[in-house]
Order: C-alpha cells, then sequence, then structure tokens
C-alpha cells in the first residue's frame, strides 16, 4: 500500500444497504442522535456555520432562476451567532441603516466588506463577492435579455 493511499471499508453501517425501518438502521438512527447530543453548544454552532456556507456554495453552483442576496446569507450569520445588526454594525464601523441596506440588497457587498465578513466568519471572501456578482449579472440578463441577444461575434466577422 502506498504512504497517502488509504483503505475503503467494505462493511459497516455506511457500507451495506440499509432499508428503513430496520434493526439495523434503528440502531444506527440511534447513535447518530446520540452523538448529537453529545456536542458541546461550540461544536452545533460550528455544524451549523459550515452548513450555511455549504448554501453560500451551493447557492453559487445553482441554476435556478431566484436570487438570494448576500446579504440574506449575512443575516442568517447574525442569526446563528445571535448577534443584535446594531452590535454588529457597529462593531465593522458601519451605520445600522446601512447594514440594513445592504442585508436587504439595496446596497452591495463591496470588496472592503467582503474581506471583513470573510475575517469574521472565516469564509473566502470570494464567496461574498461571487454571490453579489451572480446576482448582479441575473438582474441585467432579466432586465436586457433582448439588448444582449443582439450581439454576435459572426457579426464582427467579414470574410
Amino acid at each position: 500500500m502506498k504512504k497517502n493511499e488509504q483503505i475503503e471499508p467494505t462493511n459497516g453501517a455506511l457500507t451495506n444497504r440499509m432499508d428503513i425501518g430496520t434493526d439495523s438502521f434503528n440502531e444506527f438512527q440511534a447513535n447518530l442522535l446520540n452523538k448529537s447530543k453529545e456536542r458541546s453548544i461550540e461544536q452545533k454552532r460550528n455544524i451549523e456555520l459550515l452548513a450555511l456556507k455549504f448554501k453560500m456554495e451551493d447557492y453559487l453552483k445553482s441554476e435556478g432562476h431566484d436570487i438570494r442576496l448576500a446579504g440574506e446569507f449575512l443575516k442568517l450569520y447574525l442569526k446563528t451567532l445571535h448577534i443584535h445588526q446594531n452590535k454588529f454594525a457597529n462593531y465593522i464601523g458601519l451605520n445600522p441603516s446601512n447594514l440594513s441596506k445592504l442585508i436587504s440588497g439595496k446596497r452591495p457587498i463591496n470588496y472592503e466588506f467582503a474581506l471583513i465578513f470573510g475575517k469574521i466568519f472565516n469564509i473566502d471572501p470570494m464567496l461574498w463577492i461571487e454571490i453579489q456578482a451572480k446576482n448582479e449579472l441575473k438582474k441585467l440578463k432579466k432586465v436586457k435579455s433582448k439588448k444582449y441577444q443582439n450581439y454576435s461575434l459572426n457579426d464582427l466577422i467579414t470574410e
């Protein structure tokens, strides 16, 4: 076996098929429930924060037509961490009304805020910027879709 090669398990709760309602499934479910009850508050919070990060990443990869504002994700972070918006606004040196505008999408998340949010929430700042950019492109495509259909490389190429 090579140094970095890992051996995949071939038998166990996660490798064998388990039908719902079987004793092995009920045992597995009970084990998961017990493990989740043993988690500390900090562990539970970290799992919730990781889930939020995955939601942001999933949104970026999604092809749906819905728009989820970067501010919505910020609001979820604040809610999960039980941080009041006014306290957060003061902490980052922002007027609370401007933070409300940022959350509601009336004000964009700029690079500086992306860096601040990235540092505070331990997330790559580009994630905030990419969500903002995705939303801007979606809005432009929706409003000016006919205008952009007029552009073609074939129109520029002359023979």
